[in-house]
């Protein structure tokens, strides 16, 4: 059996008790149904469904229980949200369900906007894994000529549909953020690095919005209040902003939330995405550069 048919049969059992707990035979008659339907080959027994559970909680950080009284398996609660896996495992669905068609355009409008540079993404993938040193020429978009880099790759990074590479440039040894689609010639060596076993991206990012940290070393995060007007809030709390966002306050004329963020140009550009549909409590000093930035932009209306 391929990996992919292992992929699907987790799949189709996360599925079936995400919607509800479920015997062993409920499950096995699921995913047969669904191996009918996508054209797969069906194999279910105890034992693979043993180890599919041992691999469910490896790859997606998804415990299945058991409740012996009503003989179900279910779902345990999630504890730390998964957002790599969850985010596999909606790409993987969208795929099957968009397969079952045999033209989807009539159905499913797809967006236009592709970003540049994921003809790089396996090369660096590789490098990523082995931890090589790669070579690659890149271009700023300040109208400098693109210049050549060597650099230690730490960890890929995707931002509003367009994909980063978070590395340590030799040139200084400074950790940045490079946008695959002004990347030229990336080419891995057969040179190795030693991770520094301290780094961890996740913390790198923890409070970031977007791809841009603040360079001074000793920057800190602030608290972030801002409040939402009307069904504006519904939307942020359906999606929320950040990974700290927290409500205070909820009624029907607005949403208030809290973050823990670094200010960053980022981070700016989304709040004034949301034009009067939102207002920033604290802290003052990103009040008082907002009112400076749309002054600015009066002379141009």
């Amino acid at each position: 059996m391929s990996h992919t048919d292992y992929y699907f049969r987790h799949q189709c059992i996360l599925r079936k008790l995400q919607k509800a707990p479920a015997s062993l035979e409920e499950i096995q008659d699921y995913y047969e149904l669904e191996c009918e339907t996508h054209g797969y080959a069906f194999s279910f027994s105890k034992r693979t469904f043993i180890r599919d559970k041992n691999e469910i909680l490896s790859m997606f950080k998804r415990e299945i229980g058991y409740n012996k009284s009503l003989n179900k398996y279910y779902l345990e609660e999630e504890e730390i949200q998964d957002d790599f896996g969850g985010r596999i495992a909606d790409t993987y669905n969208t795929y099957l369900a968009l397969n079952m068609m045999e033209s989807i355009a009539d159905f499913v409008h797809l967006e236009k906007r592709r970003p540049q540079g994921m003809e790089h993404f396996s090369e660096l993938m590789q490098a990523l894994k082995g931890k090589f040193i790669i070579k690659f020429e890149y271009e700023k978009y300040d109208n400098s000529d693109a210049t050549a880099r060597r650099a230690e790759p730490l960890a890929l990074k995707e931002f509003e549909s367009r994909w980063y590479l978070l590395a340590k440039d030799l040139k200084d040894n400074t950790i940045k953020i490079f946008a695959l689609d002004r990347m030229s010639y990336p080419e891995t060596t057969k040179q190795r690095f030693k991770a520094d076993k301290n780094f961890n991206v996740n913390t790198y990012f923890e409070h970031c919005f977007g791809i841009v940290r603040p360079s001074e070393t000793n920057a800190k995060p602030e608290e972030i209040i801002l409040s939402f007007k009307g069904n504006k809030g519904k939307y942020i709390k359906s999606l929320p902003l950040h990974i700290s966002q927290q409500i205070i306050k909820e009624d029907e004329k607005e949403l208030q939330v809290k973050l823990l963020l670094f200010i960053t140009h980022d981070f700016v550009m989304e709040i004034l995405k949301h034009g009067d549909e939102v207002e920033v409590l604290q802290p003052q000093q990103l009040r008082k550069s907002l009112k400076t930035i749309l002054k600015g932009a009066e002379q141009y209306y």
